[in-house]
């Protein structure tokens, strides 16, 4: 039946007993059915869309692990071919050390291929710089373990090096003592008992240099004072090795004899470079500057067999830096490597004169 509520536009529509006809509210011609079906049917749509989202959250944030697993993945790949190129800028540069070493003049100067500071080589997607110092162009510290008068030559010329640039000689000694294996400490030197009394305690090493590094651990030996050395010495495995005097640059070049001043010795270097080095050491000696000061052969050289490669290899914007010691063998110039460095970072070429003020001017703007 139907029912009509005075003072209202409301009509109640009523089942009958017993019917399945739920009652319908009407409000002029707007009828509302409020059943429990639609009521589930509300909650049945939240749920989806609540479904959607989480869905779609976790979606996005599979894809963005995904690409960061392959951009990782990418880097890795890039980094480690840069890497391989940089080994193979140290294997290019034994190949040119080996046919440096077949040539007819069994010397080594700063005109030879090995020594262009400028060797680049491109390849798809990246490049390869190759840089080759010799060595023995540098004061051996390890020379100052040497028990025979190579060791007391060594002393004589660190000595000489330690006065030009400024330091202290006791360093000398030090140095000496860092390397032997005794205890005994030398007149200027230190030994454990002067170490294990810092703040932060340690030994004496007892044995030869590995890394040039480790003077910085001699003594009073700071930074400055190890920067000031660091371009004339180096550490090599064989105290007996030879100074190469058509490498060695002047301040080098003057250690060999006390009496022999820095302005002669740069310019004997510059002489030496024009002519393509010396042939021999005994030619060196003739030369009327040196001649008369009693400079002995011994200690002396023309042929280099240590030389540091460094490379510098890009590969799709990564970069690999390589520090690697080359040995070369001067009776059939076969070459190994004796020590391979990833560290240290390969600084560019610092140009000089008017080329530097130009750098400066650049880098300004």
């Amino acid at each position: 039946g139907t029912r009509k509520v005075i003072g209202t536009d409301l009509m109640v529509h009523c089942p009958l007993p017993g019917s399945q006809i739920p009652a319908v509210v009407e409000r002029g011609e707007v009828a509302v059915m409020r059943t429990p079906r639609s009521r589930e049917n509300g909650v049945a749509l939240i749920t989806i869309l609540l479904v959607v989202v989480i869905a779609t959250v976790l979606g996005v944030a599979m894809v963005r692990d995904q690409n960061m697993t392959i951009l990782q993945a990418r880097n890795f790949f890039s980094q480690s071919q840069a890497k391989q190129y940089a080994l193979g800028g140290e294997e290019l540069a034994r190949q040119i050390l080996w046919e440096d070493f077949q040539g007819e003049l069994k010397k080594d100067h700063l005109l030879e291929a090995w020594a262009d500071p400028e060797m680049q080589f491109d390849f798809e997607e990246g490049e390869v710089r190759i840089q080759i110092d010799d060595m023995q162009a540098r004061l051996n510290v390890n020379s100052l373990a040497s028990t025979s008068s190579t060791g007391v030559q060594a002393r004589d010329r660190f000595i000489n090096l330690f006065a030009e640039v400024g330091i202290d000689p006791v360093h000398v000694d030090r140095i000496a003592d860092w390397i032997d294996a005794d205890t005994n400490v030398r007149p200027m030197g230190a030994e454990d008992f002067e170490y294990l009394g810092m703040d932060r305690p340690y030994r004496t090493s007892g044995q030869m240099m590995v890394d040039i590094t480790e003077l910085r651990l001699l003594l009073d030996m700071d930074r400055e004072k190890y920067l000031q050395l660091l371009p004339y010495v180096t550490a090599l495995p064989d105290p007996e090795t030879e100074l190469n005097i058509n490498t060695a640059e002047g301040t080098v070049l003057q250690t060999v004899s006390n009496e022999l001043p820095l302005e002669i010795a740069l310019q004997l270097a510059a002489i030496r470079d024009e002519s393509e080095g010396f042939n021999t050491v005994t030619e060196f000696l003739q030369l009327p500057e040196v001649a008369g000061m009693g400079i002995s052969e011994q200690g002396l050289g023309v042929q280099s067999a240590f030389f540091e490669v460094r490379a510098t290899a890009t590969f799709q914007g990564r970069f690999s830096y390589l520090t690697s010691i080359v040995q070369r063998d001067l009776i059939d110039g076969s070459t190994r490597v004796i020590y391979r460095n990833y560290s240290k970072k390969i600084l560019p070429i610092v140009k000089t004169g008017e080329d530097e003020d130009e750098v400066e001017d650049n880098s300004d703007g």
